[in-house]
């Protein structure tokens, strides 16, 4: 597809699909004479041309197919879905150099007169759609100032229902289906539009999805993936007082608070923009963030702003920017938000900031630790004790390393410390460098983002020595892939779906905690092995993971609730047939696996009167809660 140098915005694309000559099987369909050019018995092969109409109001020409461009075609028959059995299952159709787009072989109407309906895309996949599904996965390059890979993260589709065949021609609209996010500056007071323009400024999007699944039926994404930092498209260019000329073709989906952001490089100082979450990526639409640069530390302004061009009008919403620092000021960390931050640096995660239970021979307290990165990940043979929560003493700036066999850890002999540097080389200080030599930081609350079709639910994180756990139950009710998990009132022999109390907590049968879309991408429901290593790291002492009200059971005494290592496990009960009141506010399970991925032949199960991780009966008419761990 052409792509104009500096992608610019136009116009909604609408490309025809002129069909040079009509489908046709057999003879029986349409019966040609011989001066029409064809024999009785001569098969019409199909053959069209494409073309994009340009309105009157169009920003950029030139917009057009190039030879070799592919698109993907699916044909039904009998009111079938992609789901059922298809006539034509994604034939790829090549531009030639004639401007004629043809198929690898030749395909032609059905001989009994049926109409089709047709489905088609841009760009190609070769992997389709899997027979029996109607899903295919969509991508955006993390590298859009590549032309090619700015106009493959394009996706768009065209359908076309009841096409009989005929001599007359066909045509498909194809319409955009995911969102641009269109970047532009303004130098604020005392700056200069040439000085900007001449520094020319490093940008990139960061915290969204590059990879998502379409639902060609229902037209929604869901099961998003891959996330990454995105350089947008397009080069600098001052127009009215502005840069401008710089977006990124995005996956529709949510935008969570304070999570996706514009990473901004001016002059060696990077400056951070957060996108506001009341912007809606609305598939074929757009918006404009235009960011008021100030060359000051603290903060830049920012909106967000609609334009009426070729991806529709984008919403108007409000949002600001300010500098990264050279260190990480804990005491502004919210771990309400979650219990792990990852330190980002230029688009790098450089360190992990964690507020965690450790346990040993030494110390037993909450701490706020931070670890060093090696190889792409978080290196939990190095921490540095930031903090001991509640000590005043100076026993702070210890070093703590994790492993499956425990803890080891050093006392520190520091004052408790505010600041965290993290150095060019990348270890840790706790000590502000002499000269120049920590990186700008940024710290972003890690949580896990559960996206299901159109509904998004973020889950605080908290680490336990190795092991990094969801601070809550799984709460849906949808599968991965967007649809919807049945409801029951009462649990049986293979009844699959589950229940829900009125406390709002959610319990699943086996057969939906072995489904292959009940898993988050990334997550996973623990094994026995898993509770025994999280047991061992927390002393065999349960009264660390467990939070709320607990009740007494046939009025056993019951034992202290600490919730020190911010595991939050909570009274929420099980369900047991149509039992369920009996066993809330005394009993917490949940199903764990065994090795081979299989419900496990006990479940882990905490009391109210017990700080023993238990083991529970597993059978067909129960139900329990999920706690996800990450892989």
């Amino acid at each position: 597809m052409k792509i104009p140098g500096n992608f610019k915005s136009h116009y909604q694309w609408e490309i025809v699909l002129c069909l040079c000559l009509p489908f046709v099987l057999t003879a029986c369909v349409n019966h040609f004479s011989e001066e029409e050019g064809y024999g009785n018995d001569e098969k019409i092969p199909l053959k069209f041309i494409a073309d994009i109409s340009a309105p009157s109001n169009i920003r950029m020409q030139n917009n057009a197919f190039e030879e070799g461009d592919e698109v993907g075609v699916f044909a039904l028959t009998n009111s079938s879905t992609l789901r059922e059995e298809r006539y034509v299952d994604n034939m790829k159709f090549k531009r030639s150099a004639k401007g004629e787009f043809c198929p690898e072989e030749i395909v032609y109407f059905p001989d009994d007169g049926s109409a089709l309906d047709l489905i088609s895309y841009y760009p190609y996949k070769e992997a389709g759609i899997k027979v029996g599904e109607s899903v295919m996965k969509v991508s955006v390059e993390a590298d859009q100032t590549v032309a090619s890979n700015y106009a493959y993260s394009d996706f768009l589709v065209a359908t076309s229902k009841n096409q009989h065949a005929t001599k007359e021609t066909l045509s498909l609209s194809y319409n955009h289906k995911l969102f641009r996010l269109n970047i532009a500056i303004v130098p604020g007071e005392g700056e200069s539009l040439e000085d900007l323009y001449s520094a020319n400024p490093q940008i990139s999007v960061n915290g969204f999805y590059a990879d998502a699944m379409y639902n060609f039926q229902e037209d929604l994404f869901g099961d998003y993936s891959a996330e990454c930092s995105i350089l947008p498209a397009g080069t600098w260019e001052m127009q009215e007082g502005r840069l401008v000329g710089k977006n990124a073709i995005l996956i529709p989906q949510e935008v969570v608070t304070g999570y996706q952001y514009v990473s901004l490089k001016v002059n060696g100082k990077v400056y951070r923009c957060v996108i506001p979450e009341n912007l809606n990526l609305q598939s074929g639409k757009q918006g404009e963030l235009e960011i008021t640069f100030v060359a000051v530390e603290d903060v830049l302004l920012g909106s967000m702003k609609g334009e009426i061009n070729d991806w529709g009008e984008g919403d108007k919403v409000e949002t600001g920017s300010q500098a990264l620092r050279g260190y990480v000021d804990v005491s502004l960390l919210d771990f309400e938000v979650s219990n792990v931050y990852k330190i980002v640096s230029e688009e790098r995660q450089v360190a992990e900031i964690c507020k965690e239970y450790i346990v040993s021979s030494d110390v037993a307290t909450q701490a706020i630790v931070a670890y060093p990165m090696k190889n792409g990940r978080t290196d939990l043979t190095k921490g540095i004790v930031v903090q001991l929560i509640g000590q005043s003493d100076k026993v702070h700036g210890g070093q703590i390393s994790w492993s499956d066999e425990g803890v080891s850890y050093v006392p520190g002999t520091m004052n408790a410390r505010k600041y965290v540097y993290v150095l060019l080389d990348g270890q840790i200080s706790l000590v502000a460098p002499v000269t120049d030599e920590s990186l700008s930081l940024l710290p972003i609350a890690d949580v896990m983002h559960d996206r299901r079709g159109e509904t998004e639910s973020q889950y605080p994180i908290v680490k336990i020595g190795t092991q990094y756990w969801m601070r809550d139950n799984l709460k849906t009710a949808l599968y991965t892939d967007g649809t919807e998990i049945a409801q029951l009132d009462t649990v049986a022999e293979n009844a699959t779906g589950y229940l829900l109390s009125q406390s709002g907590n959610y319990f699943y049968t086996s057969s939906v905690a072995v489904s292959d879309v009940i898993l988050p991408e990334g997550w996973k429901i623990p094994t026995w092995n898993d509770w025994n290593l999280l047991d061992t790291y927390l002393q065999k002492d349960a009264s660390l993971l467990k939070a709320g009200n607990w009740e007494s059971i046939h009025e056993e005494p019951v034992e202290k609730v600490t919730n020190l290592s911010g595991f939050n496990a909570q009274p929420v009960g099980l369900w047991l047939r149509r039992h369920f009141v009996d066993y809330e506010f005394k009993y917490l399970a949940y199903w764990t696996f065994d090795d081979l991925g299989k419900i496990a032949e006990k479940a882990c199960m905490m009391t109210s009167s017990s700080n023993t991780i238990l083991e529970g009966r597993v059978d067909v008419d129960r139900a329990y809660a999920i706690r996800l761990l990450r892989k």
